[in-house]
This record gives C-alpha cells, structure tokens and sequence, in this order.
C-alpha cells in the first residue's frame, strides 16, 4: 500500500504544480456529473478513459497528465491483486467552501476494499475548473477529512 500511496501523491503534486488553459463547467451540478462519469469509466476498469474526461477541466499540462496517466495506469494491476475486483464506484459527498471552492469525494469499490477519489474544484471568471484531484487507499479519512 505504500507504493500506491507514493504513485498518488506523485500525481498529486504534479496536478498543484502546475496551470493551464483548462475548459470551463457551468456550475457545481455539471462538476459532479463529471465525476460520476469519471468514476463510472474507472470502475469499469478503463482508467484512461476516466481520466481523459477529466483532461479538458484539469489545469495542468498535456505532458503531465500524461505522466499521471501512466503511473495510475500502472498501478492497475496492484489494485485488482490486493483489493480483488471492480465492483463500481459510490458518490460519498459534496462540499463548498464559500462560493469559489467545491470538493467532490467519491469511492472506487473493490471486493474487498476502496479507494478515495476526491476531487477539487474552483470557481473562477469564467466557471468551475478541476483544479486538482487526488486518489488513495486511506479509508479512514472519509470519516477525518475536514
């Protein structure tokens, strides 16, 4: 598990690290259709697929969400091995802090365990962008986290 920790707080600074031109969502309804249509495709085993839904509303660039991609991708595997198969993903909450900020936390479900999907976004001039999103294997902070 600790490798699967690392591989996602990689792909967690290389999502904060950086900004680009991303597309914009018209408002909270539309962030959370996205991530349920991302959750749907992860769930299903097509994790590219998922992501790539994600690419036009994240603010990173082309060649970091790849490397993300990849490393995600690669831990695949891992996660069938440990956690046994697939069998969906579950809406968990939805959050705002003010009128800017919107966090989306969602959970892949295996057989026997999950992972925490949460997803960030941020209201700007011209609509909501998925600023950054994080995934991990720590359940217990569906009950912590602030």
């Amino acid at each position: 598990m600790r490798s699967c920790r690392s591989i996602y707080a990689l792909a967690l600074l290389l999502v904060m690290c950086s900004s680009a031109i991303a597309e914009t969502l018209k408002d909270p309804a539309a962030a959370r259709q996205i991530t349920d249509r991302i959750m749907a495709k992860v769930s299903a085993g097509d994790m590219e697929a998922g992501l790539k839904l994600a690419k036009p509303f994240l603010i990173i660039p082309p060649a970091e969400f790849d490397v993300m991609l990849d490393r995600l991708k690669m831990q695949q595997p891992a996660m069938t091995q440990r956690f046994g198969q697939s069998i969906g993903s579950e809406f968990i909450r939805q959050d705002a802090v003010g009128e800017s900020v919107l966090r989306i936390v969602q959970i892949h479900r295996f057989e026997k365990h999950a992972m925490r999907w949460v997803f960030y976004f941020y209201r700007g001039k011209d609509g909501w962008v998925l600023n950054t999103f994080k995934t991990d294997d720590d359940i217990r902070l569906l009950f912590t986290e602030g």
